[in-house]
């Protein structure tokens, strides 16, 4: 570009007259601003070199020539085209949207201007891709079509080719361990078991490359120190569809660990550096756990302040003996202290609520697990989506380095309105508000309103995680419900309840926590009825006129819990253990004197080092039961919820029924026996028991990346809800009751289960099988759930 200038007979001259010829998409103006020169300017020929090369900086322009004359200097340009559209054909393997992503990067999208450059490098990554792959005959072209204005349609066409497949693979150079065993470690098999259908009989090179990375760490932990793969060899037999594959290998001998030394100055650490390197004396020579101990190693310095520490592990062989001694080579270098935490990204949350997670202290040593410490809990607010550590020196001189967390924020907020209808509720409407940062304090509020002709519920609560220092929040709730139950056609019963309660936790450590409070509620009774008459259906009477006697109560309660929870990540736990007990009685004061507690517990435990396969066990389990002889208060009982509900059967069914006489057997809505009608819909119970068993797997098909919001299960639950002082109740045999053991009154079901973290919040899919089930139950196969977290 730089030879097409004119040579000029004078060094200098004015300039009275500037020009452009062959503009068609960029103004005079914006060529103008890109020349060094203007009007009136005295210029020399390297003025108007200069010029040239800040006219090719715009990208705009294909060729320019300069004209001079005597006054006047004319630059003739060939602009580059721009896109007016791009069109992508024939691409089935690589999906569009990931294409159109790459094309962006590129700049070759719509308005884009076109480069013979970003052309070669966007047709060269994809024919790179499909010979990854295993492609062969495989094609990528751009068409062309020029249109007026300098404009032009791009047409990327692209044949994918065919693929190649694996006829045969074979190991020269094998003496210590047979051909099979070497070829288990490979991915890439000749033909694919009928058990493992995941097996790729497609030749890929990028996938032979990780199967000879494989190989090469089976035999340097096994103690083959000089084991290498001399080569490999790809035989295409393209007119046949396939390759032969042959791999040469030098396996050499077995050598072991003879001696240890660690050399270095360690000041107090030397001892415990000593543990981490837990190698024996005449312990096969294991590359992976060599590296493995550096990285310990490696760590434990970071924690100690030593970031810059350097370690080299030096053998020396004695090829006799097949003996190795292993010299590790330390230089834990100088301490770093941690001068300023910054916080980045924050625009809402105030810097005070993110410091106050934090555990590395400003002034203090630097410690990699106390920062690392603060970026777990930073994730736990569930205010932000992603946290990064920056670690950043304060100069090459200096001890001193400043930590930033860069976050990236998240909503945490949510209102939600819903409308229903329902049979017996007849019109519903429902809105929720949930803010979990409020102005960015940290702290949050809820409030939800529900609005039937069976009810009005409003609850309001908030949240002070920090309430007088770091280590104790409130959370204070204030709850008004009214709500009618509709025995059957000719007795109903309403509860109008309001209260509140007020709990203050404690953390205990970074894992335990214990809550203490207190609550009150008031709670009116109203029963009306025509007739009403005690009886009883298969020896479970469930139903006493005195059950449901009007009443009006206070009741003061003291609330308790403990809660541990080692889990990690929030939202699909991949490990650890979340187990609560909590519980609450009346105290003196009250109407009623009662008490619950209830146990939860769920453990993640991963099946494969890449935690793919993941078992879950939910145990979930109450008990509930009056101080004196009355029996517990029924709007106390435990009912069939998301929490503890045996998936397959409608929730709110299971456990104890009421049971209505010949009455009104006509109108009966649930299930009818002899002369009696028992009612769809469960009373609840004070005893409750369910366990949920999960084998959490991997989605067949779907991208790694996908599956942080998606995952799926096989299940099997079982439970029940029980009412365990019948014997109480008119006319009812204890040992006729006692023979029914609770092992032979469980609902048990088995299915299917898939969870999908969604902007909305965890959705809960799953479709049951009933396994066991008393005579009258009430089947939901296919349920759906939100807000539910496995």
């Amino acid at each position: 570009m730089f030879f097409s200038v004119s040579v000029f007979a004078e060094n200098t001259r004015i300039v009275k007259y500037i020009e452009f010829e062959g503009l068609e998409n960029t103004s005079k103006h914006e060529a103008l601003q890109n020349i060094t020169f203007k009007v009136g300017s005295k210029i020399s020929q390297n003025d108007v070199k200069d010029s040239i090369k800040s006219l090719f900086k715009t990208g705009k322009f294909e060729d320019i020539k300069v004209v001079f004359s005597t006054q006047k200097i004319i630059f003739n340009v060939y602009e580059r085209p721009i896109i007016s559209s791009v069109f992508i054909f024939g691409n089935n393997i690589i999906n569009s949207t990931l294409l159109d992503k790459y094309l962006t990067e590129l700049n070759m999208k719509k308005g884009d201007i076109l480069s013979a450059f970003t052309e070669n490098i966007f047709i060269k990554t994809i024919k790179d891709f499909y010979y990854n792959i295993g492609r062969y005959k495989f094609n990528v072209k751009i068409l062309k079509k020029f249109g007026t204005n300098n404009t032009v349609d791009l047409q990327i066409i692209i044949d994918e080719g065919l693929p190649i497949k694996v006829n045969k693979i074979k190991i020269f150079g094998a003496k210590k361990v047979s051909e099979n065993k070497i070829i288990s470690f490979f991915k890439l098999k000749s033909r694919s078991s009928w058990w493992n259908f995941f097996h790729k009989t497609t030749y890929s090179p990028q996938e032979l490359e990780n199967d000879l990375n494989r190989l090469n760490k089976f035999y340097l932990n096994q103690g083959y120190f000089y084991f290498n793969i001399d080569t490999k060899k790809v035989h295409y037999f393209k007119d046949k569809n396939f390759v032969d594959i042959e791999i040469y290998i030098s396996e050499g001998e077995k050598y072991k660990i003879s001696d240890i030394f660690i050399n270095g100055e360690l000041l107090e650490y030397r001892p415990l550096i000593s543990n981490i390197i837990n190698i024996n004396r005449n312990e096969l020579y294991n590359k992976e756990k060599i590296n493995s101990i550096l990285n310990k190693i490696k760590r434990f310095l970071s924690e100690h302040g030593y970031i810059d520490s350097e370690i080299i592990v030096i053998p020396e062989i004695n090829h006799e003996k097949k003996k190795i001694i292993l010299n590790f080579n330390i230089n834990i270098k100088k301490k770093f202290f941690v001068k300023r935490i910054f916080f980045q990204g924050n625009e809402l949350t105030k810097d005070k609520v993110l410091r106050r997670l934090i555990k590395q202290i400003e002034g203090k040593y630097f410690n990699l697990k106390l920062i690392e410490s603060g970026k777990e809990l930073l994730e736990n607010t569930k205010y932000f989506n992603n946290v990064e550590i920056i670690q950043k020196k304060i100069s090459p001189d200096s001890n001193k380095v400043n930590i930033t967390y860069k976050v990236k924020e998240q909503p945490t907020g949510s209102i939600n309105f819903g409308l229903g209808y329902g049979i017996d509720s007849g019109l519903s409407f429902n809105t929720a508000f949930s803010q979990d940062n409020i102005f960015g304090s940290g702290n949050s509020l809820n409030f939800s309103v529900v609005k039937n002709k069976n009810q009005k519920y409003t609850d309001i609560s908030i949240n002070y995680p920090y309430f007088f220092f770091d280590k104790t929040d409130l959370n204070t709730r204030f709850f008004y419900n009214d709500f009618k139950y509709n025995l059957n056609t000719i007795s109903n019963l309403t509860k109008n309840t309001y209260g509140f309660e007020s709990n203050l936790g404690f953390a205990i450590d970074d894992v335990n926590k214990v809550n203490f409070g207190l609550g009150y509620s008031h709670n009116g009774v109203v029963h009306t009825e025509k007739k009403i008459e005690d009886s009883f259906l298969n020896k479970k009477l469930l139903l006493n006129k005195h059950l449901f006697k009007n009443s009006l109560v206070n009741d003061f309660t003291l609330n308790y819990s403990w809660i541990y929870n080692t889990f990690k990540y929030i939202y699909f736990p991949i490990s650890g253990n979340q187990t609560y007990i909590t519980g609450k009685n009346t105290i003196p004061g009250s109407d009623n004197s009662f008490y619950k507690i209830i146990l939860d517990s769920e453990q993640y435990i991963p099946l494969d080092k890449e935690k793919n396969f993941i078992f879950l066990s939910h145990v979930h389990m109450g008990i509930g039961d009056s101080l004196n002889k009355d029996k517990l208060p029924f709007y106390e009982n435990f009912y069939a919820n998301s929490v503890n509900n045996i998936r397959g059967f409608r929730s709110n069914t299971i456990g104890p029924k009421t049971i209505y006489d010949n009455t009104d057997l006509e109108n009966c809505i649930g299930y009818k026996n002899n002369n009696i009608c028992e009612s769809i819909d469960s009373i609840g119970g004070n005893a409750t028991f369910s366990t949920n068993l999960e084998l959490i797997t991997p989605i067949p098909f779907l991208d790694e990346v996908y599956s942080k919001f998606f995952r799926s299960s096989i299940f099997f639950d079982v439970g029940n809800i029980w009412d365990t002082k019948l014997n109480n109740i008119n006319r009812m045999n204890l040992s006729n009751y006692l023979k029914n053991n609770i092992l032979d009154d469980l609902y048990s079901s088995f299915g299917l289960s898939l969870q999908w973290f969604s902007p909305i919040g965890p959705l809960v899919f799953s479709y049951a099988i009933p396994v066991q089930k008393n005579k009258h139950h009430q089947l939901e196969a296919f349920q759906f759930n939100i807000g539910k977290n496995w």
